[in-house]
């Protein structure tokens, strides 16, 4: 995706970001208030501009501040256990729900609001008018308190569930399968150029982001072609190559602005990295099934959830996922063994052993094989590996045949 929108995207899932938004907007429409005070009947003025603005200001003052700490705190305790019962790979997504950032941002806003509003009124700022538009202000302030505390109830009854970060992780693996399988060379072409010189990484760690239209732009100004080599999700160290182009050499102010086009960061993004989703869940079903947790439920539940996912990488069809909208770039493709192998692995490794996992994983398997689409070989491939740990893994006769019957008829 383009570059300052990948950029945005990270900045806006910040909590403080909107925080600091809310904050500010709090802020000015304490001070701006006294702007609205000339259009204030008098009768209203009277009415609304007495005492009791400064007994609701201080109310919201003294209990948002509690407020916010106490749901900042809850966050960060079911970022804990969210980190231990499913994996740290999923818990990011606790900090960036967006039911969770709004909350904590309209309790930080409110609180500025209120207190700013109760100097201001303390200080004589507003006179009656003044106060007549705060105290309507007020009013909204706490109708809109109200309202996200009470999503934000309702969001921590499943904040902190493993069956929720299940859905989180199925959402955004669906998203970029989705988003990748209708352009699963990001507008470019399948194959290689004949590389002459290579654009080398600057910094370490995994490629977060390709800006196809900026490589598109400097390919055309330098009058080559370009085959990206680091894909996104590929960990690079610095000096390795991230693209080739098919010009002899190209100058420091090129090179630079070939890279501007990577972004590189010292963890996985979900975006435009559709494995990561597949490695995420593949890694909760590896959890539940660990021996301090042994849950194979869980682990059922994510297999399921990676069959949907996958359904999103094999519904388009190849006339749709072909069109080229930038001649000069060249992009891998994504080995379907790699996004059987990243969701599957996990179960099909730890769960050997367990009919009831081995009987599931050979029975969802055997539905992704029957299919004539891209994800048929490698399913059929996983299936034959799973059959095999299982007959090492399993004691008993009937049990093995039980799990070999599931992966002949499904």
């Amino acid at each position: 995706m383009n570059r300052w929108l990948f950029w945005w995207r990270n900045i806006r899932r910040e909590l403080w970001v909107l925080a600091t938004f809310y904050g500010a907007a709090g802020a000015a429409a304490a001070l701006l208030a006294v702007l609205a005070a000339p259009w204030v009947p008098e009768e209203v003025a009277k009415r609304l501009g007495g005492e009791s603005v400064s007994s609701i200001l201080t109310i919201l003052a003294s209990s948002l501040l509690g407020v916010a700490t106490f749901s900042a705190g809850v966050m960060v305790t079911a970022y804990t256990a969210v980190s231990q019962a499913a994996t740290p790979r999923v818990a990011a997504l606790v900090t960036s729900d967006a039911e969770v950032r709004k909350a904590l941002a309209t309790f930080v806003g409110a609180f500025l609001y209120a207190i700013i509003a109760v100097t201001a009124v303390n200080a004589d700022y507003y006179g009656q008018e003044g106060r007549a538009i705060v105290f309507m202000f007020s009013l909204g302030v706490v109708g809109l308190v109200a309202y996200r505390l009470l999503a934000w109830i309702n969001r921590l009854s499943s904040l902190a569930r493993v069956g929720h970060m299940i859905d989180l992780a199925e959402e955004q693996a669906r998203t970029a399968l989705r988003e990748r399988r209708k352009s699963p060379y990001l507008g470019g072409r399948r194959g290689h150029i004949e590389a002459r010189f290579t654009i080398l990484a600057e910094e370490t760690g995994y490629i977060q982001n390709v800006d196809p239209a900026r490589l598109q732009a400097v390919a055309e100004a330098q009058d080559c072609l370009v085959e990206i080599l680091a894909a996104p999700g590929a960990f690079v160290r610095c000096g390795d190559p991230v693209a080739a182009i098919s010009r002899d050499r190209c100058d420091e102010e090129g090179c630079d602005a070939f890279r501007s086009a990577f972004a590189i960061g010292g963890q996985r993004s979900f975006d435009q990295d559709p494995r990561f989703g597949l490695i995420v869940l593949g890694e909760i079903a590896g959890r539940a099934l660990s021996p301090g947790v042994n849950d194979p439920g869980t682990a059922i539940q994510v297999m399921g959830a990676a069959v949907r996912a996958l359904d999103e990488w094999a519904a388009m069809t190849p006339s749709e996922a072909l069109a080229v909208r930038y001649s000069r770039l060249w992009v891998p493709q994504i080995d379907d063994d790699d996004l059987v192998a990243n969701v599957f692995g996990p179960p099909a490794r730890y769960g050997a052993g367990d009919v009831a996992v081995a009987v599931r994983l050979q029975k969802l398997l055997h539905k992704l094989a029957r299919d004539k689409g891209p994800l048929a070989t490698a399913a059929r491939r996983q299936s034959r590996e799973a059959l095999e740990r299982s007959r090492l893994a399993l004691s008993l006769p009937a049990d093995v045949r039980q799990v070999e019957l599931a992966a002949k008829t499904g």
